[in-house]
């Protein structure tokens, strides 16, 4: 059986011989817990001060006109948007879009694989 006065003899003498160091603890120990006191108080009046005195949403009234901001300025002619239409028309077609030849194909799919063999490297 486990005998619980050698325990109290023990911790009895360890205290008897470091007193200043025991006092010390003991004095940070109190120290700590009236702190978390204070704390766990202050938390919880921050909290019932909350509940009692709910803030009132304040309404936006406007009593003037709204200013839009200063941009920058656009130049005349210069669309900032339009209705895109889902085909081109064959105009729009012969003025923007041309036909890569075959040269231009193979410099694309050489430069393409030089790109992939960078990112790849030695990988297996």
């Amino acid at each position: 059986m486990i005998d619980i006065q050698d325990y109290i003899d023990n911790f009895r003498d360890l205290i008897d011989e470091h007193r200043k160091i025991a006092i010390i603890s003991c004095a940070a120990l109190l120290l700590l817990l009236i702190i978390v006191a204070c704390i766990a108080i202050g938390l919880e009046s921050k909290a019932n001060y909350i509940k009692k005195h709910k803030i009132e949403e304040k309404k936006l009234v406007l009593d003037q006109s709204l200013m839009i901001p200063e941009g920058p300025i656009v130049p005349s002619g210069y669309i900032t948007n339009r209705k895109t239409e889902e085909k081109w028309p064959e105009e729009e077609v012969e003025k923007w879009f041309t036909l890569p030849d075959s040269e231009e194909v193979e410099k694309l799919g050489k430069a393409n694989d030089r790109i992939i063999n960078e990112i790849i490297g030695a990988a297996p």
